[in-house]
């Protein structure tokens, strides 16, 4: 059996700018995310009988790879050449739609260990890099490419797409100290509804012309957030957090609702500073800039809530187990 372990993400600022109807229009897009220690594990191993097996949150036991409803699954086993004979497992410490990259990260380890399976081994770069391309060109997704380079390189990046489609990654070597400051100042909060990423997505690509200006101004906060923290300024980051919300919201109605800016509101009140939803919007995590020194009050103000705490993960996709000998169909 093999087992890849690839983290979840969570998206700082710059969303959206990572979408091709965006940064082939203009030059550029970037954003700053960071890999969080929750993780999607996928193991997959030979069966004898020539058989798939797929076990997610539903179970296939097919004959073909035709058969397979899983698209994802599906179009990755085609591309890596596999076409019978193997079962898949997958388990997540979060569940889908929360806006961390679930579905990214799943693409990303699936492609490790199958990779891994016959006999390849891929740099970080390549599997992002086809991943996305599954995803976005084989699967026709309106999504951005961002998740699956934070899936598969991990850490705390700097990541820009260019207008050719080329991708660079630029890891933000700062001083552990202000990670950890950083880090130490962000609550999670759990909303409890799944949001549809590609819907708020697609919605936001029909919409490009208008949605544009603020995008580009969502870039600058990256690009100069970037600058700060290099910097060592980190009291520019909520600034920017709350800003990059604000323009976010902009581009599409989809991303926000009554009830989530009645909440963010109360957050603010009970002494947050920023924050965001991860993701397209419209559900998953509210994430929220809270300094430590009024940790205590706020988690006082809103204990009804579900509130977690992520670290950054420094690795990207990993395979973490490996006691099968590659099988050449």
């Amino acid at each position: 059996m093999i087992l890849s372990k690839t983290p979840l993400r969570v998206s700082f600022v710059g969303g959206g700018t990572d979408l091709p109807a965006f940064y082939e229009r203009n030059d550029y897009g970037c954003v700053i995310s960071a890999a969080v220690n929750r993780y999607v594990y996928v193991a997959v191993n030979h069966r004898f009988d020539g058989m798939i097996r797929l076990a997610y949150s539903t179970n296939e036991l097919v004959s073909s790879l035709e058969e397979i409803h899983n698209e994802r699954i599906r179009e990755t086993l085609r591309i890596v050449g596999i076409r019978g004979g193997i079962e898949v497992f997958y388990i997540s410490d979060v569940p889908k739609k929360m806006g961390l990259g679930g579905s990214s990260s799943f693409t990303v380890g699936l492609l490790n260990a199958l990779l891994r399976h016959k006999g390849d081994t891929a740099f970080p770069e390549r599997l992002a890099r086809e991943a996305g391309d599954i995803e976005m060109r084989v699967l026709g997704n309106a999504i951005g490419k961002q998740d699956h380079y934070a899936a598969a390189i991990g850490g705390l990046n700097y990541i820009k797409f260019w207008a050719d489609g080329t991708v660079t990654a630029e890891p933000l070597l700062i001083d552990e100290s202000l990670i950890l400051a950083i880090m130490d100042s962000l609550l999670f909060i759990y909303l409890g509804v799944s949001h549809v990423s590609t819907d708020i997505l697609t919605h936001v690509n029909s919409r490009m012309d208008e949605a544009s200006p603020h995008l580009r101004r969502i870039r600058d906060i990256a690009d100069q957030l970037h600058l700060e923290l290099l910097r060592r300024n980190v009291d520019q980051f909520p600034m920017a957090l709350r800003e990059n919300w604000e323009l976010k919201k902009r581009t599409s109605h989809l991303i926000s609702n009554g009830d989530i800016d009645d909440l963010y509101d109360r957050c603010l009140a009970a002494g947050a500073s920023a924050g965001k939803l991860l993701g397209a919007g419209g559900g998953g995590f509210l994430m929220l800039f809270v300094p430590p020194e009024r940790q205590d009050h706020f988690m006082a103000r809103m204990g009804d809530l579900r509130i977690f705490k992520f670290a950054i993960e420094h690795s990207g996709s990993q395979i973490v187990h490996d006691d099968h000998l590659a099988v050449h169909p």
